[in-house]
């Protein structure tokens, strides 16, 4: 037997962990502390701009806050598997809202206080 048929199994073998490798998909970006910019879209259809803040809280919550339209929005969230959950209070109704992190780092999300739902993508600063 030449010598190189003792090698064939191993390269059988780095071939298929390296095609494995090249189809794996990349690392998940991840939700991170900081300053955002915000662009959403209300129920009714009419767009908004602002800032959102997101902060470590106490425990394993999070403190997020917006300023948008003069108007600033507290609220105490989580974040389990790549999805931050805020909950907050705006006008005196409580809301709620969900962002999913993009691979670029941004945070897609939708929001409700009960009238329908708003769109918003927060981008890192």
């Amino acid at each position: 037997m030449p010598p190189f048929r003792s090698l064939l199994p191993a390269a059988a073998v780095a071939l298929g962990l390296a095609a494995a490798l090249a189809a794996a998909p990349p690392a998940a970006a991840q939700i991170r502390e900081g300053l955002y910019a915000v662009q959403g879209q209300n129920p009714d259809g009419s767009g908004y701009e602002g800032q959102f803040a997101l902060q470590p809280g106490p425990g394993a919550a999070w403190l997020a806050a917006w300023q948008v339209a003069g108007a600033r929005i507290v609220g105490l969230g989580v974040i389990q598997g790549g999805v931050l959950a805020v909950s907050f209070v705006v006008d005196g109704r409580p809301g709620v809202a969900a962002f999913e992190v993009e691979p670029n780092g941004q945070l897609r999300g939708i929001w409700s206080t009960g009238g329908g739902l708003g769109t918003e993508m927060l981008t890192p600063r």
